[in-house]
């Protein structure tokens, strides 16, 4: 690995603990990884200056910073976050037949983090990793329900709803007026907006801390979807979005 980006992350190992906090000076990483004590140093002033290390005011040493340790719990909290669900998602995939999606949110974007296809030939297939605007389709739209108001209002204030890249016209005032009803039902349906002919179901997921994570989703094709089916779908989905809110340490 060469560049400048790889000699950091040569540094950024060369200070993981083993077994205990570690510290090393600019010249002991300098011999360590065969290195001008110029460019350790040059390196080490832009990896503090973003939090990725943090150097000792007594001793002038250097050690791995918060922001390593940030994206760590975060990316614990999503592994952490699909194996507690996993198992509720193959009971709603068992009992629904449908395609079931587990949706976190990104900033202002919701992504599906993982799925379970439907058994039947003909079922609704959305690649892991898919993301789309938090007002689009019922598994991001929930999540935006559950945020606080102020930043609801700002994730749509200044949508430009022409260019939207919905299949169906979306609206702020549309979009508001479905919030609250979210809100009053306790889960999403949308029809085909971010497929075409598709019908999604989604109740939201709540961590510990009392705050919206994620959603889990039933989805397949419209035509399967009647008012009495809808009705059944959003039972389960509500039951075991909180079951899995519960498992999370959610306590209502």
């Amino acid at each position: 690995m060469t560049g400048v980006i790889g000699k950091a992350i040569h540094i950024l190992d060369s200070l993981v603990p083993q077994g205990m906090e570690k510290e090393l000076s600019v010249t002991e990483i300098s011999r360590m990884l065969d290195m001008p004590v110029q460019s350790v140093h040059r390196i080490l002033v832009s990896l503090s200056r973003h939090g990725f290390v943090a150097q000792n005011s007594k001793t002038k040493k250097y050690k791995l910073g918060l922001s390593l340790m940030k994206y760590g719990f975060l990316m614990w909290d999503s592994l952490m976050f699909r194996s507690v669900a996993r198992p509720y998602m193959e009971e709603l995939s068992r009992k629904t037949r449908e395609t079931v999606y587990l949706a976190s949110r990104e900033n202002d974007e919701g992504v599906y983090i993982d799925s379970i296809d439907s058994p039947q030939i003909l079922k609704i297939s959305e690649p892991i990793g898919l993301r789309l605007p938090l007002y689009i389709g019922a598994s991001n739209r929930v999540i935006l329900a559950y945020l606080p108001a102020r930043l609801q209002e700002h994730l749509i204030q200044h949508v430009c709803w022409d260019e939207v890249p919905s299949l169906k016209p979306l609206s702020y005032d549309y979009i508001k007026q479905n919030l609250v009803q979210i809100r009053s039902l306790g889960y999403a349906v949308t029809t085909g907006e971010a497929t075409e002919g598709t019908t999604g179901i989604a109740a939201p997921i709540f961590s510990y801390e009392k705050t919206v994570v994620g959603s889990i989703n039933v989805a397949g094709p419209e035509l399967r979807f009647s008012a009495d089916t809808i009705a059944k779908y959003s039972f389960y989905v509500k039951k075991y979005a909180n079951l899995i809110s519960s498992e999370l340490g959610y306590n209502s």
